[in-house]
């Protein structure tokens, strides 16, 4: 796999914007050379990147999914390369079919960090994005307070470049949250899922290396990018944004801070529940793809249920009303094991905290995922017997 050319041209998303390109070539015979490029408003393009940072990080994961070396054609800073190599190492451990390949790229020359850089923190409306902002805040819970200058965010990962009218209504309230916390909103658009790159799992380790790509691809403009924790520090668990891996993914001048890993997500909610500001903006939805949250996802209900225990049901601001209730929770759906453990946690949280009636609503739901779960497998053990 090779990065073999890069360059800038006009925006076709709409006037005033640029967009930087970069020319991916597979090994595969027979694949067409993929075009991923990142998009900005004109008054971004003078801090787009000329270097081979943004690409380094995006492409090392789907590199790895291929099991092809990468070559880089342009310089790579040395930071960031050394970082990828215990990258590969962590992911190697994490998924032993995943073989470390070879990276070719040329080093670039020292540079100093820049004392006048801004601090971004990725933003998307979610919890752990208010978390973040509401921590480093004037006034906010953070021991070491790190202002932050930037709210970034992107076009192309939650929405997709096909939703533009959900994109601009969460831009919209992201202009206005940044307003009112005294930052500035900054919104990028890419095609980076909606290209051959999205072989990559985004769950397993596609997220953080595409976060770095973006603050990468504004090196510019940014000295420190805050990537909220969505796993905990305690957390065995791989994931594709993670408090050990984010972090290699800085250079010597822009460094990539995994932020709030200490905290769960009901401290977390617990923390931010009092905002007003949070409240009336949360989106913690992935199920429609827009800017909505529609109440009966697992993680919408979730959200309602940690709610429903802290005795704050009446701050679900952003959710339909009435979405939250036992016989919601009785028959909500699981897709996968990780729903099931983060139901079961809740489920201990409700004992915990008096309300036996919403733990029972829970395992009913767990129940019906076992045994969903378990019927698919005893058919499939069928099918391979006869």
């Amino acid at each position: 796999m090779q990065l073999r050319t890069i360059g800038r041209e006009t925006s076709p998303l709409g006037p005033g914007r640029t967009r930087l390109v970069g020319e991916v070539c597979m090994d595969a015979t027979g694949v067409s050379p993929e075009r991923i490029w990142f998009d900005v408003e004109d008054a971004l393009a003078p801090a787009l990147a000329t270097s081979g940072n943004p690409w380094l990080a995006l492409l090392l994961p789907f590199a790895l999914t291929t099991g092809e070396s990468l070559r880089i054609d342009l310089p790579v800073d040395s930071l960031l390369r050394e970082g990828v190599e215990g990258l590969q190492r962590v992911w190697h451990g994490w998924f032993p079919e995943l073989l470390p390949i070879a990276i070719d790229a040329s080093i670039a020359s020292t540079r100093t960090r820049d004392g006048t850089s801004r601090t971004g923190a990725f933003f998307s409306g979610g919890l752990d994005s208010f978390h973040t902002l509401l921590r480093h805040a004037e006034g906010g819970d953070a021991v070491h307070r790190i202002p932050i200058d930037d709210l970034v965010t992107v076009w192309g990962f939650d929405i997709p470049l096909g939703n533009g009218e959900a994109f601009r209504r969460l831009a919209a309230r992201v202009e206005d949250i940044a307003r009112r916390t005294s930052t500035t909103s900054v919104t990028l658009a890419t095609n980076l899922r909606e290209s051959v790159w999205n072989r990559t799992n985004w769950g397993r380790m596609g997220q953080g290396p595409a976060l770095a790509a973006v603050a990468h691809a504004l090196e510019g403009r940014l000295g420190r990018v805050l990537v909220p924790s969505s796993i905990r520090f305690q957390s065995q668990r791989p994931w594709g944004t993670h408090p050990l891996t984010d972090p290699l993914l800085s250079t010597s001048h822009l460094e990539v801070r995994n932020d709030g890993a200490a905290s769960s997500r009901a401290e977390k909610l617990a923390a931010v529940v009092g905002s007003q500001l949070a409240m009336e903006h949360l989106h913690v939805c992935w199920m429609g793809e827009d800017d909505h949250n529609c109440g009966n996802c697992e993680k919408c209900l979730r959200t309602l249920t940690d709610l429903e225990l802290l005795g704050r049901l009446d701050r679900a601001l952003t959710f339909p009303p009435g979405a939250w209730s036992l016989e919601a929770l009785r028959h909500l759906t699981l897709r996968n094991d990780i729903d099931r453990r983060s139901l079961t946690r809740l489920s201990r949280r409700a004992m915990e905290a008096g309300r036996p009636d919403v733990a029972r609503a829970l395992c009913t739901a767990i129940r019906h995922y076992d045994l969903r779960v378990g019927t698919i497998r005893w058919l499939r053990r069928l099918r391979l017997r006869r």
